[in-house]
């Protein structure tokens, strides 16, 4: 692997993600795709169509290929230890898109068998590589909110009400918590990028507004190890929302749609709403740059398998609270798990 040559990337899992994500990732100039495979080989054959590479055979046939230097794993979600442990072995280098894996069981076998390998294991939490969350991660480094008092999140969509019992999302055993694993966890990792971990977590659901196995609703308190509270909501069935609110004594922003909003104090009962200037970031883009760098260097990518596994251990920790109606501390539901985070 030379510097200046993008890394070749060997895709596994082609559905509706994968494109969704190849189409913006593709103008990372740091990679280039080498080659895909799918379970279903026309899946593969359409991928390969539209966007280039081989389709290989088998998933043992892509990890052998001489051009390909990494993994990026688009499949289910019960479908990422599986090729990340054999990528490992096979000196391939890894991305996983969100969450690392439905257990903490899979979670730690995939981070141990980077490390033994020596290669490096990147978890694909887009969210934090927004431009608006760029840009409060500025604010609050800079303190121009002074002292912070709360926020709030909510990212919700109808796909579950289109869901059909053939679907991989629509079953518990595959996707545990619904809302809560498949979208919540985009803004957990956000927030903890902004301020830390998460210590603690109080949470309701509800699962009567749609015929799957899934909750269909999530409310989750967090409590930051900074002390810190935090309030994020997601459901599977009410349009597209995804906001992040961040109040302090000095102001509050508002991110929603791409859109950043500072409510300036102007006295003590009134607050100017000044939109601030968000650079555009093709955030699927970034992330494989993150990738590239972090394999050409040798160091850990922003987001790696000890991130992700930090994310996964509130939502589990969420799903627990809701289950035995009681506060949940993130390290005791992660359990043994919890080691891999000091």
């Amino acid at each position: 692997m030379r510097a200046n040559q993008p890394i070749g990337i060997g895709v596994v899992g082609t559905g509706g993600w994968a494109r969704g994500f190849w189409q913006d990732g593709q103008e990372s100039p740091d990679v280039k795709l080498v080659a895909c495979w799918n379970r279903t080989r026309e899946r593969a054959e359409k991928f390969a169509e539209k966007y280039g590479g081989e389709v290989a055979p088998s998933l043992e046939a892509l990890l052998a290929h001489p051009q390909v230097e990494a993994v990026a794993n688009f499949a289910s979600n019960n479908y990422h230890s599986e090729p990340t442990k054999l990528a490992a072995a096979a000196g391939k280098h890894v991305f996983v898109d969100k969450p690392i894996a439905n257990t903490f069981a899979e979670s730690v076998e995939m981070i141990e068998g980077c490390d033994r390998a020596g290669v490096t294991l990147m978890v694909g939490h887009s969210t934090r590589y927004h431009g608006a969350n760029r840009t409060i991660k500025q604010y609050l480094e800079a303190g121009t909110l002074g002292t912070l008092a709360m926020v709030e999140g909510n990212v919700s969509h109808s796909g579950g009400t289109r869901l059909s019992e053939d679907a991989w999302r629509w079953h518990w055993e595959e996707a545990p918590g619904g809302p809560l694993m498949q979208l919540s966890i985009h803004v957990y990792d956000t927030l903890h990028y902004f301020f830390g971990p998460t210590r603690r977590v109080t949470a309701l659901s509800k699962r009567d507004l749609l015929p799957s196995e899934i909750e269909d609703v999530f409310l989750t308190l967090l409590e930051f190890e900074s002390g810190l509270l935090a309030y994020v909501g997601t459901n599977y069935v009410a349009p597209p929302i995804h906001f992040i609110r961040v109040y302090g004594q000095q102001g509050n922003l508002y991110s929603e749609g791409g859109k950043l909003i500072h409510m300036k104090p102007v006295s003590d009962w009134s607050a100017e709403p000044l939109e601030v200037e968000v650079p555009k970031i093709n955030a699927h883009a970034a992330e494989l740059n993150e990738f590239a760098r972090a394999i050409r260097t040798g160091t850990r990518p922003e987001t790696d398998g000890r991130g992700g596994l930090l994310a996964l251990g509130v939502v589990w920790a969420a799903i627990r609270s809701a289950e035995q109606n009681r506060p949940v501390e993130v390290r005791e539901a992660m359990g043994d798990a919890a080691r891999l985070l000091d």
